[in-house]
Order: C-alpha cells, then sequence, then structure tokens
C-alpha cells in the first residue's frame, strides 16, 4: 500500500507548478510549527524537537533549491528570509518560546501568500 501512496505523491509532485510546491512546503513548515508550540505547552520536549527538526529540514530545502543566476534580487532576499527563520525558529526552540515560534509562523504566511498568489 505504501508504495501506491509513494507513487501518487510522486507523481502530484512532479505535476505541480514551482509556486504550488514552495506553497505546500510553506504549509507543512507552518504545521510543524503549530505542532511545537502545542508541544511546548504540553511540556513534550522530545515531540518539540521533532517538529521543530522536520521544519528547519524544510527550509534547509528550500534554501538548497534556490537558483541565485536566474532568481537575482529575488533569490537573494528569500535566503536571507530563509537564513533569518532558522535562527528565529532555533531560537524560539532553545527558549521554549512560543512566541518567538508564532512570530516566524505569521512571517511564513505572509510570504506564502505571495506565493499563492502566482500559483
Amino acid at each position: 500500500m505504501a508504495n501506491h501512496y509513494q507513487a501518487y505523491l510522486k507523481t502530484d509532485l512532479e505535476t505541480q507548478s514551482i509556486p504550488k510546491i514552495v506553497s505546500t512546503a510553506y504549509e507543512r513548515i507552518n504545521f510543524e510549527l503549530k505542532q511545537a508550540i502545542n508541544s511546548i505547552e504540553a511540556r513534550n520536549i522530545r515531540s518539540k524537537l521533532d517538529h521543530v527538526y522536520r521544519a528547519l529540514e524544510i527550509i534547509r530545502v528550500l534554501r538548497l533549491g534556490l537558483d541565485f543566476e536566474k532568481g537575482g534580487e529575488i533569490a537573494k532576499n528569500l535566503d536571507n528570509i530563509y537564513e533569518f527563520l532558522e535562527r528565529h525558529i532555533s531560537l524560539g526552540n532553545l527558549k521554549n518560546d512560543t512566541k518567538t515560534i508564532s512570530e516566524a509562523i505569521s512571517i511564513l504566511n505572509t510570504i506564502k501568500s505571495g506565493w499563492d498568489e502566482i500559483s
């Protein structure tokens, strides 16, 4: 059964536009960060770490996918934003600070709305 699901996901990814893929990645980061906040509030450190790790990994993949030659100034700006988000989320993680993580979610939602407009 897992192979059918993986095949579906692969086909779905291959047929989506880049803006849609990025928007979907933002949705997943948002989900992971909200789960991290829930875990902090529940004092479940292991769960918090798992969710923060997943969110940061997605951001790292987005950074690796930036094409600075074709993307120019936009790619540079996104790289700066992603770097800021990585630091901000890591700080929230270290301090168990839900407000800091919520701020990262807010920034992500602002960027996501731009991607949604072009997808």
